[in-house]
Parts: C-alpha cells; structure tokens; sequence
C-alpha cells in the first residue's frame, strides 16, 4: 500500500513517549476515555492507553477539520469504537509495548494491529489454536518473524471487521501477496499490508477500502509534521 491515497484513508503510528512529549498537556479526553485509562494497573499500561487516544483525537481532527476534545465517540456492540455525527468514517487503534497506531477510512473499513514481538515460547504454546491447516504447512518455525506477521494481520482483518473474537484464529488463512496479504472474512475481503516499527514491534493494517497512506513518527517532531500533513489534506480536498 502506497503513499498515494487522500487524507481520509491513513494510519499513523507513533512511540508513546512521543506521543506523551506532544500531546500529554492536552486536556481532551472525555469522561469514558478517562475511566478506561484509570482503570489500568501499571503505569505504563495507564500511559499507553492515555496516549493511544491522545493521538486518535489529534489525528482524527486534523484529517475531519475539527476540534479534538469536540469529537464524540461511541463503542459498537462488538467493542470497535465509532465516531458520532461523522458518517462514513470507519476508525481503529491498537497499542502493544512501546508502540501505538490509529487509523483511520473514509472509504471503507479499517483495522490495525501493533504488537510486540514474543518469546519463541510463546508461539509454541499457541500454535496448534492460531494457525489454520494451510498455514501449518508453509509456515516456517515459532519464534520468526513470520509468525508475527500472520498474527497481526489476522488481527488487523478482524479488527476491521469488527467481529472481535467470533472468528478462531485458526479458521483464518492469511494469503500472502506481493504487496502485503488477503485475508477473507465473512463480510468480505480485506487487503493488509505490514510495517516493521523496529526490532521488536509489527504493525499489520487492513481495509476493504481505498489503499492507506502508512505514517511512521519516530519523534515528536514527526508527529507534529504528520498532524500537520492531515490536515493540510483535509483542507485541500
């Protein structure tokens, strides 16, 4: 997936301290998003969340053209979060370990997945329940990358979908393509693409939209560029 695409079809994903750098003084969660922050245990569980949210309203307000602590956000039945009074925008965000990404679609449904790489352990002990038949065959052995590729992209896919945890992980073949990979969902079929944030996080997002403009910030300074960017796109179209 290229960087061709309008303002409205993007994913943008950043370190939380750089986001917690830019955005971390703004007073502009609502009452919801401050209770589902406070509820964590551990600190750094508590500002991975904060800061998840932080950039969804920034980002999402740049690329609509309006205020972010004005945007109002609801939870669909099966926990994908929705925005009120902006129709035809499908939204998602995902936050694992350092890292945190929102996307966002005016064309279709969006779906993304950040997660940080596991002990090969860890792929051992879900094998038998998370690849599907067709997959056991070419993939190569737990602990490689490969394996978090096939995770997220499920996730990613599913996200999208928005069916939560309706689908096994191992009724799910993820087809791999030229320029990312095809998974079928029952509502249909959803293109993906990865991106390598660094040595140990993967992003995987999936839409059955028009292709997403991938943003990575590595510093506050980029956050603030690729804020600026949406909204100039918003702006111009």
């Amino acid at each position: 997936m290229g960087n061709d695409s309008k303002g409205g079809d993007w994913v943008i994903a950043v370190p939380v301290v750089a986001a917690l750098a830019l955005l971390g003084d703004r007073d502009v969660l609502d009452r919801a998003e401050r209770r589902q922050v406070a509820g964590f245990v551990r600190d750094e569980d508590r500002h991975r969340c904060r800061a998840a949210h932080l950039l969804a309203r920034a980002a999402i307000g740049a690329s609509t053209v309006r205020d972010p602590a004005g945007l109002a956000f609801r939870r669909e039945p099966n926990g994908k979060p929705a925005l009120v009074d902006v129709p035809g925008v499908d939204v998602n965000l995902s936050h694992s370990g350092d890292w945190i990404a929102v996307g966002m679609s005016g064309s279709g449904r969006v779906g993304v997945d950040v997660e940080a790489d596991r002990p090969e352990a860890f792929w051992r002990e879900i094998v038998a329940s998370f690849l599907s038949p067709e997959e056991v065959l070419k993939t190569t052995p737990p602990g490689t990358v490969e394996f978090l590729k096939l995770w997220t992209a499920k996730e990613a896919a599913v996200k999208a979908e928005g069916s939560g945890l309706s689908i096994a992980p191992d009724r799910i073949t993820v087809e791999r393509r030229p320029d990312g990979f095809r998974v079928g969902l029952p509502s249909g079929t959803y293109d993906g693409c990865w991106l390598r944030l660094d040595d140990g996080h993967m992003l995987a997002v999936a839409t059955d939209g028009a292709p997403l403009w991938l943003i990575r910030c590595r510093d506050p300074d980029d956050l603030r560029q690729a804020l600026h960017g949406l909204a100039g796109l918003a702006t111009n179209s």
